[in-house]
């Protein structure tokens, strides 16, 4: 069983939100799977179009623990699988695509098969499939220039090295300057 090293915050929540991202390195507790269980149901009632109070209705009916406790889950669940009501794109391309799966799973039920292609068409969209994947970005490969400065022993040193070969640079003085990466 592997410990992670802890910020002090929540120890289970870390341990968790570990277990998610290397399931092999992680060995969760019974507590600790518990808890796993418990905010994964918070999170899919949230997902499946219940309001909060609501889903703390429904989790205080599934686990039967008090209303505290099922807010608890619920901001727990948020903040591991993130806030669906934020506005972040990501966010809601997850949802509606989400719901589009829903929504293909009744049409395909219905073998309306009209509905099932509109349902793929914004699957692949919202999945970003229908654009190509650039390989390399041509901004990373334009052409820059740069100015260098070296003293006056240093030219010496570099001429002599281009003409009879190599030399020690450990004995030449060289001066730190600010300078800011190239991005």
């Amino acid at each position: 069983m592997n410990s992670l090293p802890s910020t002090g915050k929540d120890p289970h929540f870390e341990r968790i939100l570990a277990s998610y991202l290397d399931s092999s390195k992680i060995e969760l507790s019974a507590l600790e799977i518990d808890l796993k269980t418990r905010w994964e149901a918070a999170f899919s009632l949230l997902l499946n179009f219940h309001s909060r109070e609501q889903a703390v209705k429904v989790l205080r009916e599934q686990f039967g623990y008090n209303l505290a406790t099922a807010y608890r889950d619920i901001n727990k669940a948020l903040s591991l699988f993130g806030d669906i009501t934020k506005s972040r794109k990501e966010g809601w391309r997850y949802i509606i695509f989400e719901y589009n799966q829903k929504l293909f799973q009744m049409a395909t039920k219905d073998r309306d098969l009209k509905e099932m292609g509109k349902c793929l068409d914004r699957m692949i969209r919202l999945a970003d499939l229908d654009k190509e994947e650039s390989m390399f970005d041509p901004d990373k490969i334009k052409a820059q220039s740069f100015e260098i400065k070296i003293s006056k022993t240093m030219e010496t040193a570099l001429m002599k090295a281009i003409t009879n070969g190599p030399i020690d640079m450990n004995n030449l003085e060289a001066e730190d300057i600010p300078h800011e990466p190239a991005e």
